[in-house]
């Protein structure tokens, strides 16, 4: 009699083993091979300007190092017979912490998973069109979740970026979690606020640079130079949100401004229709060649699950303009998963042994989960060298 057990109805194992992935490590295997081009960790935190700290404790803390790249200090003078000054190599650290522990998981499909175990009980077996399938199902899961927790992360940066140092975590980012708030520390001198333009409930933009003691990009420049002759940051950039680039983009006094730079002998009245007909990028190009600085246009949107429905939610802060260092910002921590598994269970750990997932087979429901897990947190180590300029009214 064929026995229908849990590895009869195990179509993810059979899937696996059709693709040349056996063992206790079948799972892991293929998640490595499959996912090792698309998703790629050490590259993608160090685009974000936050790489991977090398070490991954056991124990989820986190430090705050503020560390001094590239600085060559003087030598100490001293006398013949003593020892010079030992210089430091490990930086100060400024805070420390626990790591926040965000977890998420997929059905594989219910339905499809039915069918294809419906399917197997009447043909006695899984031929090749079932495993194609589930195998479909089981990437889509894995890849929803992996993309997921490298968009966390993303999420993570641009809010420590744009909103001071800080990193807040509620029911409107969060609703299905617990809160938290972790706070790097910005120093208020680098703070400031300008009126540029109001928005209205009805999105409508007004204007407020056409006074004498609004002036834009004397205002960037002045940051920019305080940053490097008073706190002596390296060199840098600015970052701001796409919607709000969108809307300083079009202020009349950038286009006042650009026309007069081409034109210098050009009528008052004619400043602003010139200034209109030309494209973004060249007022961007403009703006930036004036205030010494690149800007770089954060693009990028985070969804959350809320009572069903998916709310879409600005990563980057609209309304401010941020100045911070070229180079790195800090790193992402990790803590070191702690798991077991059962018979019921597949484990695999992605990302050097950051990732955890698991395939977990329900033998009440006859289906299928995929779960993640991950301990983690993007922490800055400049965050001195972190300027705020708030633009709207």
């Amino acid at each position: 009699m064929l026995q229908r057990d849990r590895n009869f109805y195990d179509l993810v194992g059979k899937g696996l083993a059709s693709l040349g992935f056996t063992g206790n490590d079948a799972f892991n295997l293929w998640v490595e091979d499959t996912f090792a081009e698309k998703y790629n960790a050490e590259e993608i935190y160090s685009q974000m300007g936050f790489p991977m700290n090398p070490n991954i404790p056991i124990s989820p803390t986190y430090s705050q190092i503020e560390a001094a790249f590239n600085i060559y200090s003087m030598a100490t003078y001293v006398d013949i017979d003593s020892d010079g000054a030992t210089k430091s190599t490990e930086g100060m650290e400024l805070k420390q912490g626990g790591l926040p522990t965000f977890k998420h998981e997929i059905p594989i499909s219910r339905k499809i998973m039915r069918e294809m175990m419906a399917l197997a009980e009447r043909i006695g077996g899984v031929d090749e069109q079932i495993e194609n399938t589930v195998m479909r199902l089981l990437f889509n899961s894995v890849d929803k979740l992996l993309g997921g927790n490298y968009n966390t992360m993303r999420y993570q940066r641009h809010q420590i970026v744009s909103n001071e140092g800080k990193l807040v975590i509620d029911s409107s980012n969060n609703p299905l979690g617990t809160s938290l708030t972790i706070d790097f520390g910005v120093p208020k001198k680098n703070k400031f606020t300008d009126k540029w333009y109001t928005v209205d409930a009805n999105g409508t933009v007004t204007d407020k640079t056409d006074t004498a003691a609004v002036d834009p990009i004397k205002r960037m420049k002045d940051i920019k130079k305080n940053a490097e002759n008073k706190d002596f940051a390296p060199e840098g950039h600015w970052e701001v949100s796409k919607s709000t680039w969108d809307i300083l983009v079009d202020l009349p006094y950038f286009r006042k401004q650009w026309a007069l730079s081409v034109n210098p002998d050009a009528d008052e009245s004619n400043l602003l229709a010139y200034g209109n007909l030309q494209d973004d990028d060249t007022i961007k190009k403009f703006i930036e060649k004036r205030v010494g600085a690149p800007i770089v246009v954060v693009d990028a949107i985070a969804e959350v699950e809320k009572k069903g429905e998916r709310v879409t939610l600005k990563s980057f802060n609209d309304g401010v303009l941020v100045y911070v260092p070229n180079e790195d910002l800090g790193d992402v921590q990790f803590g070191r998963p702690i798991f077991s598994v059962s018979s019921a269970s597949r484990a695999a750990l992605y990302d050097g042994g950051r990732t955890l997932l698991l395939q977990h087979f329900n033998d009440e429901t006859m289906t299928q989960v995929i779960k993640s897990e991950v301990t983690g947190l993007v922490v800055p180590n400049k965050t001195r060298w972190f300027y705020y300029l708030y633009v709207v009214d």
